[in-house]
């Protein structure tokens, strides 16, 4: 009798355990899983801040800048799940009113000043490679079109 009683408390530990374990994992888990998503909102909105001042900035840098601007858009769809190729963002001033109104480009009242778009560009190059670093693994295609869009700021830079 008494052996039985050992055996059920010892089961009955055991399985309380048990319990404990798994609830501790999918504790765990779902602590990990919204860090991920916590760092993923961080980088979209790091990424935003970049394609907004890519797109207000107003000099064209042989194009560069654009190029930037259409990478930066493509890693947020990419990390956003939303993987379209054809959601391209154009922000040159030739662009059609569709792709304008989509890009939510801001036409400059005066065209500004060289260095101040210089500065928008510096400043929108600083995030991106921040930001390089903290696109998540699971996102390899968003790393590699922010490395282009960094590419492209270099290269948009350079120009004088």
């Amino acid at each position: 009798m008494v052996r039985r009683w050992i055996y059920g408390i010892g089961v009955l530990a055991f399985g309380l355990v048990a319990i404990v374990a798994l609830e501790s994992t999918a504790f765990a888990n779902k602590i990990a899983r919204t860090a991920v998503i916590g760092e993923k909102s961080t980088v979209l909105h790091e990424l935003r801040t970049a394609h907004k001042l890519l797109v207000e900035a107003d000099h064209d840098y042989d194009g560069h800048r654009v190029k930037a601007a259409e990478e930066v858009h493509r890693a947020i769809r990419e990390l956003e799940g939303k993987h379209s190729e054809k959601s391209t963002v154009a922000v040159s001033a030739t662009t059609t009113p569709a792709v304008k109104k989509h890009a939510k480009v801001h036409e400059p009242k005066a065209k500004e000043a060289q260095a101040m778009s210089d500065g928008q560009l510096s400043k929108a190059l600083g995030i991106l490679k921040t930001v390089q670093s903290q696109i998540p693994s699971s996102h390899p295609k968003a790393g590699t079109q922010v490395s282009d869009a960094i590419a492209n700021l270099n290269m948009a830079l350079s120009i004088k």
